[in-house]
This record gives structure tokens, C-alpha cells and sequence, in this order.
């Protein structure tokens, strides 16, 4: 599929590069495709023959733009410009490493993980946060629904001299990761007086992109502890109520 034969697109991801450049992954449900622009112009740039690709997030590092897919492969997008407009535009997409990836398998206790990746850098290294969402799936030939229950995490961290992914336990006792599809980041807390290796995230989910259900009707945020590997509600007061007209939750954070 591409995005030109799609009657209902979101932008799932948009990333301010440079002063001169802007990127976004624009789509329907699990599949999309990089758009590239430059601040003010009238268009976006797509490349014409691409096809809609199951993209989970994007980062922009080092100098270069990264994709991750669904199957956990780590992509860099080679951007040129146009010779007649001078716009940018995505040149080549190239894989930088190959992922190991996992699928969804529903186990004996009725329970399946459902899987969410995130692309952050933190202290100078890019990861992959794999977030498993595990959900109760109803019996064989019992109508229901699939609902989400509890999440585990695990981080990885780009080895591009061996082109591969390494797992790693902790993130440091001054480094917290904030999680969203919309944004993520990493950011230093001992200069607040906070602990560090803990993960926030938010229940951000598309419906176009929604795999699950909830028992409860009101969403809010967690956090997992890298140490304890274990998760509490951040703050049980502050929540919203799940409805169609719901906007997704973003994080705010103080200018650099």
C-alpha cells in the first residue's frame, strides 16, 4: 500500500531535525512511510514508488535520521535534495541491523504479549526500548475480547561497529527514559535530586494501530523501575477518561 491510496492518514511521529528539515512517519494502522520537509514550505516529499512499511518509531542521531520496524531491524534514511526544487528528500533506506525479533504467541494461560518499540538516545547511545504488553485472550471459541494487562520492559543498545543489538540491565542511577509514540527521551535527574533507571510511559495508543482493550476506563501513565523490574502507577491522581473524542497524553519538557 502507499500513503496516495489511503483515505484516512495520521501522523504517528514528527521530528524537527534540523532548522532546515523536518521528518514524519505518516500512515494508516501499523504500516507508513517518511515524509520529508523544510519549515514553511507548502509540501511534503515521499518517495513515489515506496510502499508502506510497518515503521514502530523513529530518531534522529548523531546527525542521522533512524527507523526502527516491527521486526526490530535498525534502518538509516540517506536524505539528498532535489535538484530541481532543492527540497530534501529520502534518498535510500538502508539497513544498519538486522533484529531478532519476537511474535506474538499465545500461551497455555490464555496470555499473549503484544509489542511496542521505542527509539531514544540516551547518554550518547541510541536504544531500542521493546515494551510487552501482556493481554488475557479470551479461550478457544469463547467470544470476548483481548485486554491489556500489565507491561514488561527491556532495553537494547545500538552496537554499530558489530551491527547488532545488546541488551543491557540498567541505564544508570542519573538516567530516566520518558516514553511515548509521540516522543520519547531521555533525560539526567540527579541535578533535580531524583533517582535515575526508571522508564515513564504513557497508554498512548492509536486506534487505527489499537491491537487491545481495557478493563479500566480511565488511562494514565506508569513507571518501571530497571533495578526492581517492576512498575507502579506515577502519579494515581492525574488521569483521563478512555472516550472517542480522547486526546493522546504527550510529555512536556523543559527547553535545553
Amino acid at each position: 500500500m502507499h500513503i496516495n491510496t489511503s483515505e484516512k492518514l495520521h501522523i504517528s511521529k514528527l521530528i524537527p531535525c534540523s532548522p532546515n528539515l523536518v521528518a514524519a512517519l505518516v500512515g494508516i494502522g501499523h504500516t507508513s512511510q517518511i515524509l520529508l520537509c523544510q519549515p514553511g514550505a507548502s509540501s511534503w516529499s515521499v518517495r513515489a514508488y515506496d510502499q508502506c512499511k510497518g515503521f514502530e518509531d523513529m530518531a534522529f542521531y548523531q546527525g542521522k535520521l533512524y527507523a526502527i520496524a516491527n521486526d526490530e531491524n535498525l534502518l538509516v534514511v540517506n536524505i539528498s535534495q532535489d535538484h530541481s526544487t532543492g527540497d530534501p528528500q529520502v534518498s535510500r533506506i538502508g539497513q544498519i541491523i538486522k533484529g531478532e525479533p519476537w511474535y506474538p504467541v499465545v500461551l497455555e494461560d490464555n496470555t499473549m504479549p503484544c509489542k511496542k518499540l521505542y527509539l531514544v538516545e540516551s547518554h550518547g547511545a541510541l536504544l531500542m526500548v521493546r515494551r510487552a504488553i501482556w493481554c488475557r485472550v479470551p479461550g478457544p471459541g469463547v467470544p470476548g475480547e483481548v485486554i491489556a494487562g500489565v507491561s514488561g520492559f527491556e532495553v537494547f543498545k545500538a552496537d554499530f561497529e558489530h551491527s547488532r543489538w545488546v541488551k543491557v540491565s540498567t541505564m544508570g542511577d542519573d538516567q530516566v527514559l520518558f516514553l511515548g509514540r509521540r516522543c520519547s527521551r531521555a533525560i539526567s535527574v540527579s541535578q533535580y535530586g531524583l533517582s535515575g533507571d526508571y522508564i515513564f510511559f504513557l497508554d498512548d495508543d492509536e486506534d487505527n494501530r489499537i491491537e487491545y482493550a481495557y478493563d479500566e476506563e480511565n488511562t494514565s501513565f506508569g513507571v518501571y523501575s530497571m533495578r526492581f523490574r517492576s512498575i507502579r502507577s506515577a502519579h494515581p491522581n492525574i488521569s483521563s477518561k478512555r472516550c472517542d473524542e480522547m486526546r493522546l497524553a504527550a510529555w512536556l519538557f523543559p527547553q535545553d
